[in-house]
């Protein structure tokens, strides 16, 4: 079955998770990255101390997320959707509203809970119980949303931010989310696809027995994964929110990264279909070693060029890894450990996404304040992705391994 024909025949489901997906983006690092330098003005905060908010902010999402995100396992997938676009269009009012720092704190903190955690993590989820011989092309669509946000709002936000100010476009997010979003969703995602209690209905692809989040906890694989599941948002994650004190270190333009966004989203697009099509001919484990590497090279290319003709280089490979990353993590916890606990196991498997996406950029900012510039930092960065991926390299018969928890 082809792509257009599959989409087709399910256009509803994908749909609905590719909304949810975009309906992400207003708490996701590269649409927030975009207010940074008015926020530090408003505040008066540096480098270090944006950062470092920010990232006790994303931390503390990540742990609400391990509890919040186990509601999926329980409640259907078009009310918990739609009740988390609504908290997040609450929170970017809130985010235009709020007057001082600890109010900062808290409209980031729900940006980023309901934003990058929640929104993502029941897409992903309702695309890996929903699908099973066809799991790698669903999730692989669904993932378009997340891209079409990143390709479309940060240009938006900076061409609209001089005439209408960075507290109205947060108001604008909040209407959008709630007059767009949240109708559409309804009715895409009212109607839940068979098999619709997967703890009642074992799908083929994947062992006989549905693990537990504790039971998944104690296996050293799924660790394993994470450090490589990890490096990707944490990395990209860190690259977005310093994006624009790196342009201003290198001396290129305001718009070099952003403008280039669009192309990065596409090209994401389209190694996302590809790593669709391979996780449902081989599996998932077998592309974990290779999902790291073009992340390590793009950090290179980022850390050593100086012309801005040359950071689309950098760019392309980021959308190798940020294409696929989604997809084939989704697709391999289902593969190992079963649909039954799914919810759970991702809301940890997020939860820990969240983590590392949180210390980035504080650990990052903390370091340029310190003296040690984004270029030596991607260097090392680029060095941990290159040794995991050979370490995956080396036990990957083990990571494909169908078996019941001990």
């Amino acid at each position: 079955m082809n792509f257009i024909k599959f989409f087709t025949s399910n256009a509803r489901w994908i749909l609905g998770g590719m909304l949810l997906g975009f309906g992400s983006s207003f708490g996701q690092t590269f649409f927030i990255a975009q207010f940074s330098g008015e926020i530090r003005g408003a505040y008066g905060l540096s480098h270090g101390e944006f950062g470092s908010l920010y990232m006790m902010a994303t931390l503390a999402s990540a742990f609400c997320l391990v509890w919040v995100g186990k509601i999926v396992d329980y409640v259907s997938t078009v009310v918990v959707g739609c009740s988390a676009l609504v908290v997040l269009a609450g929170f970017s009012f809130f985010m235009a509203w709020q007057e001082n720092v600890i109010l900062l704190a808290l409209a980031l903190f729900g940006l980023r809970l309901f934003g990058q955690g929640a929104l993502p993590h029941i897409s992903q989820t309702a695309m890996a119980r929903w699908f099973n011989a066809s799991r790698g092309k669903a999730l692989s669509l669904a993932n378009f949303g997340n891209m079409l946000g990143e390709a479309m709002l940060p240009l938006v936000a900076v061409a609209l931010m001089v005439g209408f100010g960075w507290r109205n476009l947060w108001v604008l997010a909040g209407i959008s989310l709630l007059v767009g979003f949240l109708p559409v969703a309804y009715l895409l995602l009212r109607t839940e696809r068979t098999p619709q209690n997967p703890k009642l209905s074992e799908v083929e692809k994947g062992p006989v027995v549905s693990w537990t989040r504790t039971q998944v906890i104690k296996d050293w694989r799924f660790w394993l994964a994470m450090a490589a599941a990890i490096a990707v948002p944490a990395l990209m994650t860190g690259v977005m929110f310093h994006q624009v004190q790196l342009m201003e270190a290198k001396g290129w333009a305001r718009t070099t990264i952003p403008s280039l966004l669009p192309l990065y989203a596409a090209m994401g697009a389209a190694f996302s279909l590809s790593s669709g099509a391979l996780i449902d001919r081989f599996s998932a484990a077998s592309l974990l070693p290779l999902m790291i590497v073009p992340l390590g090279a793009g950090l290179l290319v980022l850390s050593q060029v100086h012309t801005e003709s040359l950071v689309f280089l950098a760019m392309l490979c980021f959308s190798i890894s940020m294409g696929s990353w989604g997809a084939v993590m989704s697709a391999y916890l289902a593969e190992s450990f079963g649909t039954g606990h799914l919810g759970s196991i991702r809301a940890l498997y997020t939860a820990l996404m969240v983590l590392g996406s949180a210390v980035a950029p504080g650990v990052m900012g903390l370091l340029v304040d310190t003296g040690v510039p984004l270029s030596e930092q991607f260097v090392y960065c680029a060095a941990y992705c290159f040794l995991l991926s050979i370490g995956l390299f080396v036990v990957r018969t083990h990571m494909n391994d169908q078996r019941a928890p001990a």
